[in-house]
């Protein structure tokens, strides 16, 4: 809860929202010290970083807050223009050790129902294999997906997890790293590894949902909405919204799969 001096703010909101509204409203607090601590759900330690007090607890909170809506729009929210200062998660977490002899880009995915059907926003396997020939020779590619019993990240108690066939296509590409073969041998949490690896990468590919974390660390972000989703006409997953306002990333969107991967190779 929010007080007006001294502020202690609590937080359980669905991540994207955090990222979109609640963190850099209390980052700026934070700047004008009036931050006391923070508390919210899994995994938001390496979001609150600035703060000296914070709290994890596993708690998912589903409840509409006012901005809600707004956060969907295309144009800049006006809860942007006051008290609203994203943290540069980018010139945070960049560092010597995840590095590789080609350069990074991360490709996003999820493997949960959406609107209680689907999933629609992900990549199924046959695009993953072929975004992965697609790149591979020229980048070291780092697939990240959170896996099944990491306990390290509140979830989502709605939403039911589907085998969308990712596994058995990354073991046909050894080449390719699986974020969860580096957690298991790193002394970092799941989203602060993530973070590392995204703040050494300038490219970036993702469904919409997933996308808001990577458009917070710059460079190129590529963003797929199916176009039969509920929430496809959201303005914030088109090319060029306001989410770029996180850290000035290029955006560009596509509903189609075949025009995602025809991208793609401009950047080889």
């Amino acid at each position: 809860m929010n007080q007006n001096n001294n502020i202690s703010y609590s937080v359980y909101k669905e991540f994207g929202f955090i990222l979109m509204y609640y963190l850099p409203k209390i980052y700026s607090l934070y700047k004008q010290k009036k931050i006391t601590h923070t508390k919210s759900r899994l995994g938001t330690k390496s979001l609150f970083f600035f703060s000296d007090n914070h709290t994890e607890v596993d708690i998912h909170d589903e409840t509409m807050f006012p901005e809600q809506t707004s956060c969907y729009s295309f144009h800049r929210p006006e809860f942007t223009y006051n008290d609203w200062e994203p943290p540069k998660l980018n010139d945070v977490y960049k560092n010597r050790d995840i590095v590789f002899n080609k350069p990074i880009l991360t490709i996003h995915n999820k493997n949960t129902q959406e609107w209680n059907s689907g999933p629609y926003n992900y990549f199924p396997s046959n695009i993953l294999s072929a975004l992965f020939n697609i790149l591979k020779t020229n980048y070291q590619i780092i697939y990240i997906r959170p896996y099944d019993n990491d306990n390290s990240i509140t979830k989502d108690k709605n939403q039911n997890v589907i085998d969308i066939g990712d596994e058995e296509i990354l073991k046909k590409h050894p080449e390719i790293i699986w974020i969860k073969d580096l957690f298991n041998n790193s002394y970092s949490s799941y989203n602060e590894l993530q973070f590392k690896i995204l703040a050494n990468s300038d490219h970036h590919i993702a469904p919409a949902g997933d996308c808001v974390i990577p458009a917070y660390f710059g460079g190129e972000l590529l963003i797929y909405s199916h176009p039969n989703c509920n929430s496809s006409n959201r303005g914030i997953w088109k090319t060029n919204s306001w989410l770029k306002e996180l850290s000035g990333a290029n955006i560009t969107s596509f509903n189609d799969y075949d025009e995602l991967l025809n991208y793609c190779k401009q950047w080889i």
